[in-house]
């Protein structure tokens, strides 16, 4: 499919598909912004052969119960090019957090997990995506909440 200068490989009646679901909740993709959220889709698949990251391995399924489900924010949370500070507690392989910060890159976003194995994935996914204005944050919620750098600083918290 072709869509501006870049041409999309797989399943190309399902980038149009995911475009206009993704437009009901208020999101326009660039081109850069489709070929991040494949890549990101494709490293997590990818990793999650090694380690488990999600139960969905159909990349079409992905696009649908994965990345449209974090768009969905949407409806609540419309799209802005404010710079909003948002966090994702819990956020696992970066979900909704890592789609929303392509969807909205003027967000300053923090990814928060338990496990540092995944926050290390998350930060492989934040350099191969070249993203500015993430961070994965390793951690306990109950513990970051009494802190004064983390509690009440976000305009959003999402999970």
């Amino acid at each position: 499919m072709d869509i501006g200068n870049v041409v999309f490989k797989g399943n190309n009646y399902m980038y149009t598909k995911f475009l206009k679901e993704a437009a009901k909740f208020g999101y326009e993709f660039s081109d850069n912004q489709l070929n991040q959220t494949i890549t990101y889709r494709d490293f997590v698949l990818s990793t999650n052969k090694k380690m488990n990251l999600t139960a969905i391995t159909d990349p079409d399924a992905f696009m649908v119960k994965h990345v449209l489900d974090s768009l969905s924010i949407g409806l609540i949370q419309p799209p802005t090019n404010e710079p909003l500070r948002v966090i994702d507690v819990g956020t696992g392989a970066g979900f909704p957090g890592m789609v929303l910060k392509i969807a909205n890159p003027a967000w300053n976003m923090v990814l928060f997990d338990s496990l540092q194995k995944r926050v290390r994935f998350l930060e492989d996914v934040i350099d191969a995506l070249q993203l500015t204005g993430i961070t994965a944050v390793h951690g306990r919620a109950e513990d970051f909440g009494q802190k004064p750098d983390y509690r009440e600083q976000f305009d959003l918290c999402v999970s």
